[in-house]
């Protein structure tokens, strides 16, 4: 981190009272300090988000989350096959048991983001994945 990283410099933003309303509803529902942590995180998000966009290299780091039904569909050796198949950007997998027939799987990531997106693609399109999510962030 360089020195210029630590420096904080103020600014002032022109906003409509029911814009600024909204904003300050949504700070406190997800527990902000105050407003300049949550343009904060607001403005990283975005940033992060373009640099995705732009750079199918980039390397990432994520998560992959989905429920699947445990029994029928082959799934579960499907799912290893796959996981298999990406072994080199998988850090670690978690695994729990939701009812006796569906699970709850995470597997966290380190790699180029189209390799990521290949891999989550793959498991969300297979018979028995009920639902999931992907979360992507820049690695540095």
């Amino acid at each position: 981190m360089t020195e210029n990283n630590k420096v904080v410099t103020r600014t002032g933003i022109s906003l409509e009272i029911a814009l600024l309303t909204e904003f300050d509803e949504w700070l406190e529902k997800k527990g902000f300090p105050n407003r300049s942590e949550g343009i904060r995180y607001l403005i990283r998000e975005k940033l992060d988000q373009e640099a995705l966009l732009t750079n199918p290299d980039f390397i990432v780091v994520g998560s992959l989350t989905y429920v699947f039904q445990h029994h029928g569909f082959d799934c579960t050796l499907k799912l290893i096959e796959i996981q298999h198949d990406f072994e080199e950007l998988i850090i670690s997998t978690m695994h729990a048991h939701i009812t006796h027939d569906l699970c709850l799987e995470t597997i966290f990531l380190k790699g180029k983001q189209i390799k990521i997106r290949k891999l989550a693609e793959s498991i969300l399109a297979l018979k028995g994945v009920l639902k999931g999510q992907l979360y992507l962030a820049p690695a540095d």
